[in-house]
């Protein structure tokens, strides 16, 4: 059964299922690692001739309200070989772990559980929660180093000549800290990747590129202003405290202001007063990515905030967006074939509870069938 799911995966054609349980039995030990590659050599060698190019080697009550009206999978490239290079791959694969970093050469296989570190070479490094792990520019020169939960960069004077880039990513399930070289400090909240310079340069905007959602209390700096990129939406501030939600399967990149004052304007055009929209504390911005359209409007900051508390607070909100919630928050899978249920709206505030409280407690509310297998939860 082990030996058909490994083919299968080799294939391209497990099941997310399939592909977990292989990546999970890979780095439980050395010699299942061995035994995979041995694996993928020969198989490599039987489709040589064909192929060049990619293998994918504390409830507080939910009231339902009148209703008006998978996970994403993640592969691991193995970059497929010429067949000079096959025993090599059997002969030369090591790996080096090292202060909780992996050495990316070894072309590693990575948890998706993992919050990851990516340096502008595209060394993928593994930060654990509790580690220490250490952040090296190309000439070994200390940039930075994990403290506890929190990554923090070296001011070094404030700037450099040159940007160079990280990315840090933090999957489902879990958030992470970060503070950036000019005192900016960033909690990413879980599925989310932030791209940041590890200094910024002189008389520069400082400029920062963020997929998913992330709580900012921004360094002021009156000269050199701080934007968050997102795919179409720019939010230009000089010193605040804002909240900022840009998930990819999202409808709406949501700004909510604290403190400060933030502009918001579109990725494509260039910034001006004009055409860009100002918020005022306690308000937010909602940018529909489908028409182009921001909606300011006086906001529930609790409601997009207390995620930095471990909660989750909704206010009239459709089944279908709490799944996605409930995911990232729980790392869970949920699949959801009672479409009816999708357009409900609910009111909830999840604290403590796990994901089977949760929907124990969803059933007593809306009456539903579903079934908790490990991380999957399938709704009929």
């Amino acid at each position: 059964m082990l030996d058909q799911k490994i083919s299968k995966y080799l294939r391209g054609t497990a099941t997310s299922k399939e592909e977990k349980e292989v990546q999970d039995w890979i780095v439980s030990s050395d010699q299942n690692t061995k035994r995979y590659f041995e694996a993928k050599a020969e198989y490599m060698a039987s489709t040589m001739d064909d192929v060049d190019g990619d293998l994918d080697a504390s409830y507080h009550g939910i009231v339902k309200t009148q209703n008006p009206s998978p996970k994403n999978k993640r592969r691991i490239p193995v970059a497929i070989l010429k067949s000079a290079a096959v025993l090599s791959l059997l002969v030369g694969v090591t790996y080096i772990f090292k202060d909780n970093i992996i050495d990316s050469t070894s072309a590693p296989i990575i948890s998706e559980d993992a919050i990851t570190l990516q340096l502008d070479d595209g060394t993928v490094e593994v930060i654990s929660e509790n580690g220490k792990a250490k952040v090296v520019d190309s000439e070994g020169n200390l940039v930075g180093a994990q403290q506890g939960s929190q990554l923090v960069y070296k001011n070094n004077s404030g700037f450099t000549e040159e940007l160079v880039y990280n990315t840090l990513t933090v999957p489902y399930g879990k958030r992470f800290d970060l503070l950036l070289s000019d005192g900016t400090q960033v909690t990413l909240n879980s599925g989310t990747s932030l791209k940041y310079p590890v200094h910024f340069l002189k008389a520069m905007n400082r400029q920062v590129f963020l997929d998913g959602e992330a709580f900012f209390n921004v360094t002021k700096d009156s000269v050199n202003a701080f934007i968050v990129n997102t795919n179409q939406l720019n939010v230009r501030v000089l010193g605040t405290k804002f909240n900022l939600s840009s998930y990819p399967e999202d409808q709406f990149v949501n700004t909510t202001l604290l403190e400060g004052s933030v502009s918001v304007y579109n990725k494509k055009d260039t910034f001006d007063s004009a055409n860009a929209s100002l918020l005022e504390p306690g308000f937010k911005a909602e940018w529909n990515k489908y028409n182009n359209q921001i909606l300011v409007e006086e906001a529930d900051v609790a409601m997009h905030t207390d995620w930095l508390n471990g909660k989750i607070i909704l206010r009239h909100v459709p089944f279908k967006n709490i799944v996605k919630k409930l995911e990232r928050h729980y790392n869970v899978e949920i699949v959801n074939n009672n479409l009816e249920l999708n357009e409900e709206l609910f009111t909830a505030s999840f604290d403590v509870e796990t994901i089977d409280q949760v929907f124990k407690t969803f059933n007593i509310t809306y009456e539903m069938d579903y079934k908790i297998n490990n991380r999957q939860i399938i709704i009929n």
